[in-house]
């Protein structure tokens, strides 16, 4: 029986509109059985478990592999943090000990261990924490499952639904069959929640914060509108609601349909300055994709993907195919490869030596290449001179601060260089060295970058987060991660200005980069290029060629004298109202 209709105000995570019946998602916890073993069953049981962790290692391996191939390595390094559990001395101890001590079977003693660390962390008011108790359940109920041989029953619908579901994990929301999922409406969650991140990479409305009781109260035959722009849900909406609802998708799928067939027209304002639109990617076959929407070069290739199978780590000729492989793909188009990022929020047991208390604040990126594992760099650096005989090569520094970090990586490449020659291998004697500009230490010193580098690549996601102190993570302080924050705005102004000096180009590979309030900015800072994945390039290319970097550089100077982020928003909004309204239409509320 359907319910009365109403409508829920929740909180917008992931942009759009979907409109159908009701999927429901109950929990999947099976009752523990607390299954008591004899002392000489203890070492039948620990084999159990240790086959079930090595067949949960390949499993998150794999779906991350997958997600990494639908998506990109940002939302698949979602499942770097469950690896990361399913290797976790803690954990695994506190299992063994319920099979050795308390003589409980393997089963029993991972979901008494997830129980431990949930009321743990539950005790702890922070929304980051409440997120990992969603991994610890995840990893523990997929272990659990990986010792009993328990098969999870698919859902079965005859036609898509929208997803209901008190909270949803990494697992079940990427298990899901695309075809049958319209979008989510989730009890519990953030922004910056897993949910929320999976949903908006899958291109699928979402919001949080729905009222437990009337998530309680729906059934299969219940009729939703989620409106993923503002955060509003309908409950069987009237005829004329949801006949409104199906013109507004019906004019989106008009409208980007429209954008499509523009991929081929250039970033360029009415004023004659041209941006290079490039892509975010992390195989040869993503920049298909990504030319197909208009970019023109690849400003930022992750490698870190690379160094996550802590079982493997690729030599210097496996690396090399895959280089070769991505040059001769972009053929002449220019290739931004980034040596890898590992430590952070990207973290690898096959790497990382020591666990770091504050690793955001570790050895990452270039420090921990330079510092603690050499042999990975100097094989990495080897193979991208090898493969840049093939194309368009640049190679980008991640996480530098300090001069050194540069002068350094510059005197390692002279002596591969040596050391290619002597063993008769040929490679490419001039690659463009660049830094990426995500710690306010490089911004602050880009005048002296900018004399020995030969471009510069602004990380603008850590850039924020570093500039005001604000894990983005972490929901209790993510109102304080602020794109426009004047600081970042005047860290990238100088950034560019340097660059202008040394004449070398500045681009922007991060979030901002696609977020539409930030383009007239960048703009008006005199960015060169913007690095996006594939799926915003027509709306950047669309909002480009309708301004003008004459009133984009007033929009700045304006800006400069904001005293809050709300104020730039605002102004940015009311500018793209202007000169491209039909970009805020598409988003708009009925």
């Amino acid at each position: 029986m359907r319910i009365a209709s109403c409508t829920v105000q929740a909180t917008p995570v992931a942009p759009g509109i979907a409109i159908g019946r009701v999927m429901l998602m109950h929990g999947t916890a099976p009752a523990v059985k607390n299954t008591v073993i004899t002392p000489d069953q203890v070492p039948g049981e620990l084999e159990k478990l240790h086959n079930a962790l090595e067949l949960t290692r390949k499993q998150l391996q794999d779906l991350r592999e997958t997600l990494r191939k639908r998506l990109n390595d940002s939302e698949a390094g979602i499942f770097d943090a469950h690896l990361l559990l399913v290797d976790d001395k803690t954990m695994v101890s506190e299992v063994e000990r319920g099979i050795t001590e308390e003589l409980f079977d393997a089963e029993s003693s991972v979901y008494h261990a997830i129980d431990k660390f949930v009321a743990l962390f539950s005790t702890v008011e922070d929304v980051y924490l409440q997120e990992r108790v969603i991994d610890i359940r995840d990893v523990g109920l997929r272990l659990a499952g990986n010792i009993s041989d328990a098969v999870p029953m698919p859902l079965a619908y005859d036609e898509p639904r929208i997803v209901i579901a008190s909270t949803l994990t990494p697992s079940e929301t990427v298990g899901m069959n695309r075809d049958k999922v319209l979008g989510f409406a989730v009890e519990t969650g953030s922004t910056t929640s897993h949910t929320a991140i999976l949903a908006r990479s899958l291109k699928l409305p979402a919001v949080v914060g729905m009222p437990k009781e009337l998530l309680d109260s729906l059934t299969v035959a219940d009729k939703l509108i989620v409106d993923g722009f503002s955060g509003k849900v309908i409950v069987n909406p009237d005829a004329g609601t949801e006949e409104a609802y199906r013109l507004k998708l019906r004019e989106a799928e008009k409208f980007y349909q429209q954008l499509s067939g523009e991929s081929d027209l250039q970033a360029v304002t009415t004023d004659g300055f041209t941006i290079v639109i490039a892509g975010n990617v992390d195989a040869a076959e993503d920049y298909e994709e990504a030319r197909q929407h208009g970019a023109h070069g690849i400003g930022l290739f992750r490698t870190e993907f690379l160094f996550m199978d802590s079982s493997h780590l690729p030599d210097e000729d496996e690396q090399f195919e895959i280089y070769k492989k991505m040059m001769i793909t972009a053929g002449n188009d220019p290739v931004t490869i980034r040596t890898m990022d590992i430590g952070g929020d990207k973290m690898s047991s096959g790497i990382i030596r020591s666990v770091e208390q504050n690793p955001f604040l570790g050895l990452r990126g270039i420090r921990l290449c330079l510092r603690e594992r050499r042999d990975l760099f100097d094989t990495q650096l080897r193979a991208l001179m090898r493969a840049g005989v093939h194309g368009n090569m640049q190679i980008m520094l991640p996480m530098v601060s300090c001069m050194d970090e540069l002068l350094e990586t510059k005197e390692i490449i002279e002596n591969l260089k040596k050391e290619l020659s002597a063993r008769g291998v040929p490679f490419a004697d001039s690659i463009p060295l660049g830094v990426m500009i995500e710690t306010p230490a490089a911004a602050m010193t880009a005048d002296r970058f900018a004399r020995e580098a030969d471009f510069f690549s602004i990380g603008s996601n850590d850039l924020i987060q570093y500039t005001i102190a604000s894990d983005r993570g972490n929901e209790r302080v993510a109102h304080l991660y602020r794109p426009g924050h004047p600081a970042v705005l005047r860290l990238i102004k100088f950034t560019v200005e340097e660059a202008v000096k040394q004449n070398i180009p500045v681009a922007v590979c991060g979030q901002i980069a696609e977020d539409l309030p930030m383009i007239p900015l960048l703009v008006g800072l005199g960015v060169n290029e913007l690095s996006m994945s594939s799926s915003a390039m027509p709306l950047v290319k669309r909002l480009i060629r309708s301004l003008s970097m004459h009133e984009c550089c007033e929009l700045v100077t304006r800006a400069f004298q904001c005293d809050n982020y709300a104020e730039v928003v605002m102004m940015s909004r009311e500018m793209i109202g202007r000169n491209a309204p039909e970009l805020l239409d598409i988003q708009g509320e009925i």
